[in-house]
């Protein structure tokens, strides 16, 4: 064995050095490992942080509820019933399924969720039980038929029930299609700001005249109210027109609508219908003045359903007028048929939906003398507008057209 005071400087040199490099590499090492730990290992880092982030996300989820909750005031001016407005071939129409079917699909797609509902809209505890107890039918959707009954039902109750429920899950899926459902009746139809407007509320736009609610006789109200009348007035007779009533009706009338430029052809179809032996009335705004002040918007709807025809002038400023992207610029004068067109087209367009089912029964148009060709082509993207006529046919087209309406 050989001692170690015998082995060589040289070799005792090496194996020193050799120590010192390895021991050095460890303490290196050791280090290098110390500052690769990530911040995040400190506690008091780590609370920071997650604060921060907790803000972050409390700050995000409130600006989604404030988002939600301003959709109550998108929708405050449609009736329930728009949900049950159905025609396929419409954008309208499918806006209108599209609404109802994410509303009953996330309404019923919880458990109780529908009776969760009922309480949050008032229905009554023996209406819900008799749903419970009784009813065959998806709840969801009994709920909202029972619901719109009332002729308030108005969507925005029923978004301030989910707001009430803190149903934020079921509020963000119909946030898009209750959206896409009042762009389609948001449009600015009337000149007329009434107190009622100025304040910020609008009519209600709805679709009960036509719909048919289909509900078990113990919870459609209307059904009850419908017999009761009923019993009250038994009698064979048919019933006596009043003096008022024959007043009304005893000729024809033709509601004119116009801008600017289609005031000749207005007057001339005045002079036109002076010449007819028959008395047919020519309505103009104008013509009424005294009567449209009191309340124009209440006068326009009472003889817009009077009328036996709307008959637009259908004119270069007409159809300007009546775009959507057309900005609402003041009439320079006080013609109050100026300043109602779009009211009235509005009516049509909503009568021609819902009324009569895209079957334009009240509307006949009438094209001035010498109408521009660009017009032509304009009216074919109007249905509602038609059929129509050349001024220069009026006399022989409007005769055959109250024939065929008396």
């Amino acid at each position: 064995m050989i001692r170690s005071d015998y082995v060589a400087p040289k070799f005792k040199s090496v194996l020193l050095l050799f120590l010192f490099c390895g021991l050095q590499s460890l303490t290196y090492s050791y280090y290098s490992k110390m500052d690769l730990l990530p911040d995040y290992e400190d506690a008091d880092t780590l609370s920071i942080d997650t604060l921060a982030l907790e803000e972050a996300l409390q700050e995000e989820r409130a600006k989604e509820i404030s988002q939600l909750n301003t959709l109550s005031a998108k929708v405050n001016y449609l009736h329930t019933s728009l949900l049950y407005y159905r025609n396929a071939k419409t954008k309208t129409g499918a806006t209108c399924y599209e609404a109802w079917k994410t509303l009953v699909k996330k309404v019923g797609g919880s458990p109780n969720t529908w009776k969760d509902l009922g309480y949050a809209l008032e229905i009554s505890q023996d209406d819900l039980n008799y749903i419970t107890n009784s009813v065959r039918e998806d709840p969801a959707d009994i709920i909202l038929k029972v619901f719109m009954q009332n002729e308030t039902a108005t969507l925005d109750k029923i978004v301030d029930a989910f707001i009430e429920m803190k149903r934020y899950d079921i509020l963000k899926a119909i946030e898009e299609p209750f959206c896409n459902l009042a762009q389609c009746f948001n449009k600015d139809d009337s000149g007329y700001h009434s107190a009622s407007k100025s304040t910020g509320t609008r009519e209600i736009v709805t679709f009960t005249k036509n719909l048919k609610i289909d509900l078990p006789p113990a919870l459609n109200k209307n059904y009850v109210i419908k017999d009761r009348d009923q019993r009250q007035n038994p009698s064979l007779r048919p019933p006596i027109m009043t003096i008022s009533d024959k007043k009304e009706n005893e000729h024809p009338i033709l509601f004119l609508t116009y801008t600017e430029d289609g005031i000749d052809t207005a007057i001339n179809i005045q002079h036109y219908v002076n010449n007819w032996e028959e008395p047919v009335e020519v309505l103009t705004l104008s013509g009424r003045r005294e009567e449209v002040y009191q309340n124009p918007e209440k006068f326009i709807r009472e003889y817009f359903e009077k009328a036996d025809f709307i008959v637009p002038i259908i004119t270069t400023g007409y159809l300007h007028r009546i775009k959507n992207s057309s900005p609402q610029v003041p009439s320079t004068n006080d013609n109050l048929d100026y300043k109602y067109v779009n009211f009235i087209y509005n009516l049509v367009i909503n009568h021609y939906i819902h009324a009569t089912g895209c079957l334009n029964e009240k509307v006949r148009s009438v094209l001035p003398l010498n109408s521009n060709v660009d017009i032509l082509q304009e009216i074919t993207m109007y249905p509602d507008l038609l059929p129509w006529t050349y001024e220069s046919n009026f006399d022989d087209f409007f005769k055959e057209f109250l024939k065929k309406s008396l």
